[in-house]
């Protein structure tokens, strides 16, 4: 009985041990991808005017993603290559609120009390990025991403608005391989509960992230490995720019 107790025993601390160090390989994985990632700036010119005729308003609020980060401006970002395809017979107003590292509830944050909410025609939410890196919990990214779609449906009553999923990070190069695969999981548990708030929001539509093919990897990142590449931008607007128009259809 004494024996088995102890193998028991010895084989909880053995799990014990393994998962400790598991976390602890991840956390310096985590750290040395911080400090070797190249930091590339956020897209210039965030407020445009595309086309003429008509006025229609788009906003892209959210992280690093809608604010271009390792594009020379938003004329190339998702931002600016939407626009562009609204453009052909109107005049596209765009606005991108956005912001580098921010979370679920650091977008919410940006966008209280901005008037351009009000006005717009489109609202493209992009988040969950950073909410998968600092590992947040399943509850905690619910409820914030939750108050952050009901804030942009309330402050932008009229428009149409699409939430990007998030992607899986174990598709992004430059992170090291076990880290990417822990955060492959992590990302791919939060879309799953991103789609089920999206449903409770009757405006909000979602674009499912699932870019590229199986033999694509470095080509559709930035230069740091990490963020979309033009052509990723160029994807995410043509794939925005059809489920837009088809949502708006009578």
């Amino acid at each position: 009985m004494n024996s088995a107790r102890g193998r028991a025993a010895g084989a909880g601390l053995g799990a014990c041990v393994t998962v400790g160090l598991a976390f602890a390989l991840v956390a310096a994985q985590g750290r040395h991808a911080k400090r070797t990632i190249v930091r590339l700036p956020e897209a210039q010119s965030p407020a445009g005017v595309h086309g003429t005729g008509e006025p229609w308003r788009l906003v892209v609020v959210g992280d690093s993603v809608a604010a271009g980060v390792g594009l020379p401006h938003h004329g190339v970002s998702l931002a600016g290559m939407l626009a562009e395809r609204f453009a052909s017979d109107r005049e596209v107003r765009r606005t991108v609120i956005a912001e580098t590292g921010l979370t679920a509830g650091g977008v919410r944050e940006l966008v209280r009390d901005r008037e351009e909410l009000a006005r717009a025609d489109a609202v493209v939410v992009s988040v969950g990025v950073n909410d998968t890196k600092a590992l947040h919990s399943a509850r905690r990214w619910e409820r914030e991403l939750d108050e952050l779609l009901g804030a942009v449906t309330a402050a932008a009553p009229r428009a149409i608005v699409v939430l990007l999923g998030v992607p899986a990070m174990d598709r992004f190069v430059r992170l090291p391989w076990v880290l990417r695969q822990v955060l492959g999981l992590r990302s791919r548990r939060l879309d799953t509960i991103g789609a089920q708030v999206v449903s409770r929001h009757p405006r909000v539509r979602r674009m499912s992230m699932d870019f590229g093919g199986p033999d694509e990897g470095p080509e559709l990142f930035a230069s740091d490995g990490f963020h979309p590449s033009e052509a990723l931008h160029a994807e995410f607007a043509a794939r925005l720019h059809t489920m837009i128009v088809k949502d708006a259809r009578p």
